[in-house]
């Protein structure tokens, strides 16, 4: 699955180089799109510091400075609040990340990252540098779009709403989840959302993503368009779904002889709370 996601990104990372051929070809590529490649380049070049930074600090630091972007340089309500939901989005994230990267629970995982990063081939960062870069320019696609009709219709409220509910309830699964890795590094998390909910956090993941879908699609009218705002969300939500397949999958390996695993994971959903 680990591959295949891999495999995955590749095919989307094909898919959005050709539609920024075809937006600067075509001339709809603005100026504005030009600023959050460039954020995107210059956030993913963490890559070179560890590999995996690209996939947390870049990630967060390109979320908040394109939505700062994007909302400075066509300011309205609609763009404030939809910006303000990814400056608030970023800002946590990088703070999470942070705080468990410099965790003692996490320091046994950090010592495998850095070595990892260390030999890790030179050319292999670059085409990571190149994808992920490309993943952050289309990532707040809708935003632009957004910002640009700068008009808050019903639906782009309703999938704003489905952003903010995305990220508290990530936002409060990660710290509950952070605070029983301080008290036991090894132990599953089977309190609070986790009670009836495996994943809670890539499912207020997925829902971030599948409001800014939802908001970006109210925004416009034609298919070119459409996919230009879909694509790096769309991938988002489906790299969640294998995220939490593989995590069931290693948590049966590691917890599944304990007293209690089975019951646990009759009673809790996946993706979704099991009442």
């Amino acid at each position: 699955m680990h591959k295949l996601i891999r495999q995955v990104f590749s095919v989307f990372c094909l898919v959005m180089l050709g539609l920024l051929i075809w937006r600067v070809i075509g001339e709809v590529w603005t100026p504005l799109n030009w600023g959050m490649f460039a954020v995107a380049s210059l956030s993913c070049l963490l890559v070179f510091v560890n590999f995996v930074y690209v996939f947390n600090y870049s990630y967060a630091i390109c979320v908040v400075l394109s939505s700062a972007l994007i909302w400075w340089a066509m300011p309205s309500v609609v763009a404030a609040l939809m910006a303000g939901v990814g400056i608030a989005y970023g800002l946590r994230l990088f703070w999470f990340t942070w705080q468990r990267m410099h965790s003692e629970s996490y320091a046994g995982k950090v010592k495998i990252i850095n070595e990892s990063s260390a030999a890790m081939p030179l050319p292999i960062k670059i085409a990571i540098w190149i994808q992920c870069t490309l993943l952050h320019t289309f990532h707040l696609m809708a935003l632009y779009f957004v910002a640009a009709k700068g008009v808050l219709t019903p639906v782009i409220v309703l999938g704003i709403a489905v952003m903010f509910a995305g990220t508290l309830i990530e936002a409060l699964a990660d710290a509950q989840k952070q605070a029983v890795k301080a008290e036991q590094p090894d132990a599953l998390v089977t309190g609070g959302l986790f009670s009836r909910w495996r994943h809670p956090n890539y499912t207020g993941e997925i829902l971030l993503h599948l409001g800014l879908i939802i908001a970006g699609l109210a925004a416009v009218n034609n298919l070119p368009n459409m996919l230009a705002l879909i694509v790096a969300p769309l991938y988002i939500i489906i790299l969640m779904i294998s995220e939490a397949q593989r995590a069931d999958q290693l948590h049966a390996e590691k917890y599944g002889a304990q007293p209690g695993y089975e019951n646990y994971r009759a009673q809790s959903g996946s993706l979704l709370p099991r009442f």
